[in-house]
Order: structure tokens, then C-alpha cells, then sequence
């Protein structure tokens, strides 16, 4: 739309409008201060309460906590960890009203480059909760499921281990056992 068109169409919303109504409302302190909020904000989390819910500060808010909903899943040791090391989130509005902000994300640091690590030298978790028909987990070495003396190992070169102290195999089918070679104890 080009600008000529543009300034057409806003100052014939201005004239329909009984008595530029339109122009005066979004004039009015209260209009601009929901629209200066519906931005997303970077703020923090400066408390949790008893059942772990944030509030958070951020520019704008007077330097008073206020509560925060979540739009992300994320645990209590991430919120609490977000609390102590001062991590930046991301808030966005409910309505633009400032007095309800939503956590949409947290901001992550990058390392420095001369202070980076080599990814070995730093285990990476990842925890996953999915809701679907299908969940694929590619590695380029080697997956290892593990729950206390139990595990399954998908190896690179095609190998997979089944440890545990008991092993139970179940089918209402039949359970077939294949392969070039079977031992058995």
C-alpha cells in the first residue's frame, strides 16, 4: 500500500468516526500505554511463591514484582535457576495490559567465543515431554535410555544392548527371537 492510500484510508477512519473519536481515543494515555505494552518486554523473575508460581520485573513495571503466568512448560528447578542466576524472559501482554504478563520464552547466553568449551567437555540434557504419534531421536554415536540399573543402547554400528537385573519379554503374538546366531546363556 503506498503512502498516499495509506493516509487516505487513516483519515477516512478518522472522519467516520463522530467527531474524530478514533484520533482522540488513541491519543489518550490509557490507549498508548496498552498499545507501548503489547511489545514484547525482556524482563526477570524476581520471586517464586509457595507453589512455585514467578513474578517478575521488567522496564516499565516501576521496579514492583508482578505476578506472571506461563505459556512455556519448563520445571521448578529451571524457574528457580531463572531466579538465582538473574536469566532474562520473555514477556508478552495479556490485552497489552502491563499488570498481566505471560512468560513466553527464556532467553539464552551464549558463550563467549574465548571462553567456549568443546561440546564433550559439557554434557548437554535435554528433557522432552511429547504428545504425539511419532517421536524420533537421532544421535550420531550412540542413544542410551536409562532408568537406575536399567538401560537400552542403540549403537552406531547397528548393535543394541538390553541390560537390566530382570528382563521380562511380553507378546500376545508370537515373540520371535532371529538373528545369524542365538545364544542362549
Amino acid at each position: 500500500m503506498n503512502a498516499r492510500v495509506k493516509d487516505q484510508v487513516t483519515a477516512d477512519a478518522v472522519a467516520a468516526s463522530p467527531s474524530g473519536e478514533l484520533d482522540s481515543l488513541l491519543r489518550t494515555p490509557s490507549a498508548r500505554k496498552a498499545i507501548e505494552t503489547a511489545a514484547v518486554r525482556i524482563g526477570r523473575i524476581v520471586t517464586l511463591d509457595a507453589n512455585g508460581a514467578p513474578s517478575v520485573d521488567f522496564p516499565g513495571s516501576g521496579g514492583t514484582p508482578v505476578a506472571a503466568r506461563l505459556a512455556i512448560a519448563t520445571s521448578a528447578a529451571q524457574l528457580q535457576a531463572a531466579l538465582e542466576s538473574g536469566q532474562p524472559v520473555v514477556l508478552l501482554f495479556e490485552n497489552g495490559d502491563a499488570a498481566l504478563p505471560v512468560i513466553a520464552g527464556f532467553i539464552q547466553s551464549a558463550p563467549s567465543p574465548a571462553v567456549a568449551q568443546p561440546a564433550e567437555a559439557v554434557p548437554q540434557m535435554i528433557e522432552a515431554d511429547v504428545d504425539g504419534k511419532r517421536v524420533r531421536i537421532v544421535a550420531q554415536d550412540e542413544i542410551v535410555l536409562q532408568c537406575g540399573a536399567a538401560s537400552v543402547t542403540l549403537r552406531r554400528n547397528g548393535r543394541v544392548v538390553i541390560r537390566g537385573t530382570y528382563v521380562e519379554t511380553y507378546s500376545e503374538g508370537t515373540n520371535r527371537i532371529k538373528g545369524g546366531q542365538v545364544r542362549i546363556n
